[in-house]
């Protein structure tokens, strides 16, 4: 309010002419200068330290000539700073045009604020010159809580955030008597005595307490609201982040007593490695988790919270009680899926976090394998049940689907892995989660033949498993490998192929583990990407899971002891001959010269060669439950603007370099929504991507011309998308022509 009090003055006194004269001889006002300059007002000033009497009277001559001449139609305020008995050639200017008398500010403060609010001032008038200044840009609700003692002059919760972010430049921006106030405020704060102290030293205080406060959980309320506005800011957070980095942690500190939202790695570190050395103290475990529960599901600093934490949760949380009222094969499905698989990604993500630290992942990986080793009796309890539904999958889905599906068909994608990317995509789009339970040995060759081919029949290369599916099918298929899909492509049938998780954790083993949130990335983009393309439903299904395997001994691994010829791999075991092993499960499934495939009932791998960890083959439910999900797109709640290309003939034979795709909008109907829309034109080449049009927005019923390039190719596509939604609108194939441009002739 100070500025507009200050403005209402200046623009009513310049009513009738462009010169007024403000008078402020103790030099305490020249906070308005800026004010006045901000509102387009040509301010000059005199110089208060000329005190000679002809010098003061020729410098006010020198000022009006200045009006007068320079600025002779621009309003114009005179700041001086002496009495108006003192002034010579300004003294007329003062009753012929105007003056605003700041002798006594406070004064003239109270005269507003009494005007205004019908309050009396009880402000010393230091402070409330203080209150003026900091009172620039707040409204009049603002002066009343100032004026009835309601509210601090200085308010900490709004001003320390600026000021600890750049202590500086916070102080660089305040007047004199503004920052003393504010060094005060902080000192009373800190209770301390006052001390004047540099901007710097002050704040790295203020920043220290805040972080003892939050070590020792006993942290002061305008502290923990800098702490959380601070933790929240994307502007300020980098300095928080230093301060963080530069701050050490004295003394021995109790990782369960400090604060739930607190910002230290290292007590997450220590809190977690104490749970890990007592991780079979299930009393111990589930007190601290608990004590734990508010950091980590409802802090106010959350990008503090390490993400592994909620699969610590999830991991000591799981309820393996259940699985004794399973009573049969579907109903251990249903607990799987809906629960389990939580827990598989749960150990998944924590070995990407402390594989490398075997004090902490090896008790984890024990309890995950003491919860598993329960799954696992109640699924092998179930092998009589088991049946898959694998083989021919592929023909009989094309085959009785209609143009315009596409199915991606994965490596080695078990089943968390689809239902965290469809948990993800069901914001957007509707989906079907059904499971398929994989063919045995869940394995690339027998599985990949068991969906393209069925009958049990097995083609080793890909190739051929292709050719088959459009032989049985009768159905014109494309095939594409999933990373390069573009909109570039059309095909009513479209099969993609997504090896990378399956190749790259058999490569890579352990070391894939860091690359799967960007498989899983991949998914979720091509997924959105064939739905926006226009296709009406795809479906995700993968040959099978797999296990992980973890930290390993010598010990853990199965002896494949077996009699006759036989093939051993790390998770199964091919024999000529019938076994007599109780703790195998025995598979009638003839390969070459083989008889039977024999799995243990047991997650871990048989000795064989090459390196362990990443694994599939044998009889899991991580391997042989996996996912046959569908997505379709949800009805639109509100109707889009039709929009399409007209020139489509005339693109299909261009002559020359350059050519134009013409669009037009629909006429509006009665739908406010369809009355506009924001698209973009992209061109492809040999399935990519090359050009791009600006964004254009075309209203109802108006048309559009855009002019592009071949840019050397002599065949393009055009696709026509919705620029915010990356719905595919409409498409044309673009040929240049073979004949010569004459060029007229």
């Amino acid at each position: 309010m100070t500025e507009q009090w200050l403005l209402q003055d200046i623009n009513k006194l310049m009513q009738h002419r462009n010169r007024v004269v403000i008078l402020d001889p103790t030099a305490k006002c020249s906070f308005v200068i800026p004010i006045l300059q901000q509102n387009n007002f040509q301010v000059i000033q005199s110089d208060s330290s000329i005190t000679e009497n002809w010098q003061q009277v020729k410098e006010e001559l020198m000022l009006r000539f200045d009006a007068e001449t320079t600025h002779k139609d621009k309003p114009v305020v005179f700041y001086i700073t002496r009495p108006l008995q003192q002034l010579s050639f300004l003294f007329d200017y003062c009753f012929t045009h105007g003056y605003l008398d700041l002798s006594h500010p406070q004064d003239w403060l109270k005269k507003k604020i009494f005007a205004q609010t019908g309050l009396q001032v009880k402000l010393d008038n230091p402070m409330l010159l203080t209150a003026a200044k900091l009172g620039i840009g707040k409204d009049l609700a603002w002066w009343k809580k100032i004026v009835q003692d309601l509210e601090e002059v200085i308010d900490l919760d709004l001003e320390l955030l600026p000021f600890v972010h750049n202590p500086d430049e916070y102080f660089s921006t305040k007047d004199s008597d503004i920052r003393k106030l504010f060094e005060i405020k902080i000192h009373e704060l800190l209770v301390q005595p006052y001390i004047s102290k540099s901007a710097d030293t002050l704040a790295l205080e203020v920043v220290r307490r805040m972080f003892d406060g939050l070590v020792t959980n006993e942290i002061s309320g305008i502290l923990l609201q800098l702490y959380h506005k601070w933790a929240d800011s994307a502007t300020y957070r980098p300095s928080l982040e230093t301060y963080i980095h530069d701050y050490k942690i004295n003394g021995v500190i109790n990782p369960w007593n400090v604060h739930p939202d607190h910002c230290f790695a290292k007590l997450d570190q220590l809190a977690l490695k104490q749970i890990a050395e007592n991780c079979r103290d299930f009393s111990f475990v589930k007190e601290k988790l608990h004590k734990l529960k508010q950091r980590i599901f409802h802090s106010k600093a959350q990008g503090f919270v390490p993400e592994w934490w909620k699969d610590v949760w999830v991991l000591f949380e799981a309820d393996v009680q259940p699985l004794t009222s399973c009573n049969n094969l579907n109903a251990f499905i249903d607990y799987y899926t809906f629960s389990f698989s939580k827990v598989d990604r749960a150990i998944r993500n924590l070995y990407i976090t402390f594989l490398s630290d075997e004090s902490i992942i090896r008790p984890l990986q024990e309890h995950y394998d003491s919860l598993n080793h329960v799954l696992l009796s109640t699924w092998f309890g179930f092998y009589s049940e088991y049946k898959s539904d694998q083989q021919g999958y592929l023909p009989m889905l094309i085959s009785d689907a209609k143009p315009k599906i596409a199915i991606i068909v994965g490596d080695g994608i078990r089943y968390e892995i689809a239902d965290y990317i469809a948990t993800n995509l069901q914001k957007h789009y509707k989906v079907d989660k059904q499971i398929m339970l994989a063919d045995m040995p869940s394995e690339t060759e027998h599985n990949m033949s068991a969906l393209y081919v069925g009958n049990n029949e097995v083609l080793p290369k890909h190739k051929d498993r292709e050719d088959r599916l459009r032989l049985i099918t009768g159905k014109e298929i494309s095939f594409l490998q999933l990373e390069k899909l573009n909109y570039g492509m059309d095909a009513d049938y479209l099969v993609l192929t997504y090896k990378d998780i399956d190749e790259t954790g058999e490569t890579l083993q352990h070391a894939a583990l860091k690359l799967f949130s960007e498989f899983e990335s991949i998914l979720y983009e091509k997924i959105s990407l064939l739905l926006n393309m226009g296709y009406s439903e795809v479906h995700l299904v993968t040959d099978h899971g797999f296990v992980l395997t973890g930290l390993l001994d010598e010990s853990d691994k199965i002896d494949p002891d077996s009699s006759g010829k036989k093939e051993v791999h790390e998770r199964f075991i091919r024999t000529v001959d019938k076994q007599t092993s109780g703790e195998w499960l025995k598979f009638d499934i003839p390969y070459a010269e083989y008889n039977y495939v024999y799995v243990a009932k047991n997650h871990r791998p048989f000795k064989s060669k090459g390196v362990y960890g990443y694994s599939h083959g044998g009889f899991t439910p991580q391997e042989i439950i996996i996912p046959k999900f569908r997505f379709t797109k949800q009805k639109a709640a509100t109707s889009s603007l039709l929009i399409s290309i007209t020139n489509k003939q005339d693109l299909s034979d261009v002559s020359g370099e350059f050519f134009v795709v013409k669009l037009e909008a629909s006429k509006s109907g009665v739908d406010l929504f369809a009355a506009q829309r924001k698209v973009q034109i992209r061109l492809y080449a040999g399935g990519n991507l090359y050009q791009s049009s600006s964004i254009l927005n075309l209203d109802a019923g108006k048309t559009e011309s855009v002019q592009l390039s071949f840019d050397k190719n002599t065949e393009v596509q055009a696709v026509l998308l919705d620029a915010e939604t990356h719905e595919q609108i409409d498409k044309v194939t673009i040929k240049k022509s073979n004949l010569r441009d004459l060029g007229g002739l």
